[in-house]
């Protein structure tokens, strides 16, 4: 009977797939999560439910706070299942579940009496630091145990004793859409056990999943999943849709088929998610069977928020879909108050903006209640602190102070809120120009490992205008300021003979650089600041040259203003190509600019030309060397020597390439040798010395090749 291979293993309620196998049939288990069943039992579901972790053990990343959930499902007849599970997040050790089920089973129907189930779970986020930490994922992993109560075969009880790990991930795919989302599960790793004189294994589960985020307002998402049993030869899979059409409440609807002859129908449900508590209901329909499963699951949010970032997010949310749902009502003052509090704390938010405007300015503006008293107003917004719930926290203080504005306490509670205000933003800013701090970090680096400290503090300086708090940025600073610190007085006065020397020979950009990082050590050396002027006068005069000859020769040369305009165009052209790694461009591009310089005498850009130049063939010559590195590795000598000569030509401060082609060269040296001596072994002496000069050729210092030519053209 299929009631004898489903209904075993229902009342463990921790699945939503095939859970064992015996022969070609299947023992089920159920999913005690309303939510993600709903939407397809999908990986990707983003339950809110401390039972999400069933379907993926990495869902419950996102959870901010403590949560207590109750789930009850029933299924066929006389067969009943129940759950309750705890959530801990934590704030940078991730977040810990663990749950209990137990169900009574219809002893007629199935040959089983009851079970019990205990699993615990560890999810922990995968966050980017750096330059900015962002959150893009999570990684967790799921252990259960279980014991099934039956009878043995002299009718006397038996009980059956199991354990199994599933492991899952997800991971932000913004490298290809921002709002695609992809995860990984594997479930099921665990033991067998003996059924009716058979083995029954558990049957291995791997799921591929992906989640995209189609309209932000109703958060409109679909889900496709690929449930791939290890044990049957089809590919099943499963997707669905959910939205958030009006607060509280969030509808969901999916499809499986799993292949396996049971996970295979629509499903659907809806939830109400409010501040502090969540109710959810879902339906399934059964193959094979006229009945249907049903879940419903109570949840209860407590105690204070581990991680700001994520309440941050879970917040503003929540506050956002309560003012619309009273400005769907045509409650239009509460809606505009609403609105114009979440202004108040993210000055910046889209939606808010939009609906503040399409309030009518005229709308009457009821006063605030002034009868509660202050005490009142206090308590709650302590509690909403706790929370980090900062819209609710302000606006209480906001009202404690409207009744009594010298209030220490309220005072006090402002200060720390508008604080974690502060945090709020930075952290949104942060999200906001990630590219553009992300820019600026990988030039400043790239500056400060050349030893460039000048504009590396430039670049980090752009970074903090973006972030004041970013940490990488001020570290960075600290160490630059120590080196400046190190710089002595004695250090400072030979950079500066050296800008003196560049000077005399009139060179007086490069001049300038020295006399820039002299005085940068020592601002006190007033001689230092006049040579900066000089410099910088004696550029303006070549300058002003260049103009001159422009205008006595106007068929010749270019005006002063079309000069300036095409040497920055094509030096930003030559920027862009060395930031992104071309080069061999890049080179072509401030050779011209170089050209164009001497050409017209107008040495603007001589100090980045030089050094763009100089970074560019150090890039090239590198290239070079690794793919000469790699001809090497597959013995093709003569093609890597030439990369290794090339690279040289680039940069012949390569010392990774001089040692390679002097390798080279010594096997090649020795095996020309050892040829030639093969040649005279055999009596060609005219062969054997020509190979001897191919190898003195490849290596001139080869003593053993120097002396054995002499000794065979001695010979007679």
């Amino acid at each position: 009977m299929i009631l004898k291979k489903i209904l075993p293993v229902i009342l463990a309620g921790f699945l939503s797939a095939p859970v064992f196998a015996a022969s070609d049939d299947f023992i089920y288990v159920l999913n005690p999560d309303a939510y993600s069943q709903s939407i397809g039992a999908s990986i990707l579901a983003l339950s809110p439910s401390v039972f999400g972790f069933f379907t993926n053990p990495a869902s419950n990343y996102k959870n901010i706070s403590k949560e207590v959930q109750l789930s009850y499902y029933t299924v066929y007849n006389k067969n009943y299942g129940a759950n309750v599970g705890l959530i801990i997040p934590t704030e940078k050790n991730g977040n810990f579940s663990i749950t209990v089920s137990g169900a009574d089973l219809n002893e007629d129907e199935t040959g089983f009496k009851n079970f019990l189930m205990a699993a615990v779970n560890y999810v922990y986020p995968i966050i980017s630091k750096y330059p900015v930490p962002v959150e893009k994922g999570s990684v967790g992993a799921t252990v259960k145990f279980y014991n099934i109560s039956t009878y043995a075969d002299d009718g006397s009880d038996k009980s059956i004793n199991l354990f199994s790990v599933d492991l899952g991930c997800i991971y932000s795919l913004d490298f290809i859409d921002n709002d695609l989302t992809g995860a990984l599960t594997i479930k099921n790793l665990g033991n067998a056990f003996e059924y009716d004189d058979y083995s029954v294994n558990q049957a291995q589960l791997l799921t591929a999943s992906a989640r995209y985020n189609l309209y932000d307002l109703y958060k409109v998402a679909m889900v496709a999943d690929m449930v791939k049993n290890l044990q049957i030869t089809d590919l099943g899979y499963a997707c669905g849709v959910e939205a958030v059409p009006i607060y509280p409440l969030s509808v969901r609807v999916g499809w499986r088929d799993y292949r396996d002859g049971f996970n295979k129908g629509i499903t659907a449900g809806l939830s109400l998610i409010f501040d502090r508590v969540n109710l959810s209901y879902s339906f399934s329909d059964i193959a094979g069977s006229d009945n249907d499963q049903h879940i419903f699951s109570l949840g209860i949010y407590f105690g204070k928020i581990a991680n700001s970032g994520k309440a941050y997010e879970h917040y503003l949310g929540y506050y956002l879909n309560k003012a619309k749902y009273d400005y769907d009502k045509k409650n239009y003052v509460s809606a505009r108050k609403q609105y114009e509090d979440i202004l108040a704390v993210y000055p910046n938010e889209p939606s808010a903006k939009r609906y503040v405007k399409l309030l009518s300015e005229d709308l009457y503006q009821t006063d605030m209640d002034l009868s509660d008293k202050t005490e009142k107003y206090l308590a709650r917004a302590d509690s909403a602190l706790l929370r980090n719930n900062l819209v609710k926290a302000k606006n209480y203080y906001e009202k404690a102070l409207e009744l009594s504005p010298r209030n220490k306490q309220a005072l006090e509670g402002m200060e720390k809120t508008n604080n974690r205000i502060r945090e709020e933003e930075i952290y949104a800013n942060r999200k906001k120009h990630q590219k553009e701090i992300s820019e600026h970090w990988i030039k400043a680096v790239k500056h400060y490992d050349d030893g460039e400290f000048v504009y590396a503090k430039d670049e980090f300086n752009k970074i903090l205008e973006i972030d004041p708090e970013n940490a990488g940025a001020l570290q960075y600073l600290e160490f630059i300021q120590k080196k400046v610190d190190k710089v002595t007085a004695v250090q400072s006065h030979n950079i500066f003979k050296q800008g003196l020397v560049e000077y005399e020979k009139q060179n007086y950009e490069k001049a300038l650089s020295y006399f820039n990082a002299a005085y940068l050590s020592n601002t006190s050396r007033n001689d230092i600041k006049e040579y900066i002027v000089k410099c910088e006068e004696q550029i303006n005069l070549a300058k002003q040259a260049a103009l001159e000859e422009s205008k006595n020769n106007p068929n010749k040369t270019l005006t002063n203003k079309q000069l300036e305009a095409q040497m920055k165009k094509i030096y930003n052209l030559g920027v862009e190509q060395y930031t992104l790694k071309d080069y061999e461009e890049a080179i072509k591009t401030f050779t011209k600019l170089k050209a164009m310089s001497e050409e017209h005498k107008y040495y603007s850009y001589n100090e980045q030309i030089k050094t763009y130049l100089s970074k560019s063939n150090k890039e090239v010559s590198k290239i070079l060397y690794t793919e000469g590195r790699d001809l090497e590795l597959k013995e093709k000598l003569t093609e890597a020597y030439e990369k290794y000569k090339e690279a040289l030509s680039y940069d012949e401060t390569n010392s990774s390439a001089k040692k390679a082609m002097d390798k080279i060269n010594a096997v090649t040296a020795q095996k020309y040798y050892d040829d030639g001596l093969k040649a005279f072994a055999s009596g060609d002496k005219n062969k054997a010395i020509e190979l001897l000069k191919k190898s003195l050729e490849a290596e001139p210092t080869k003593i053993e090749a120097t002396r054995a030519l002499e000794r065979i053209q001695n010979l007679k």
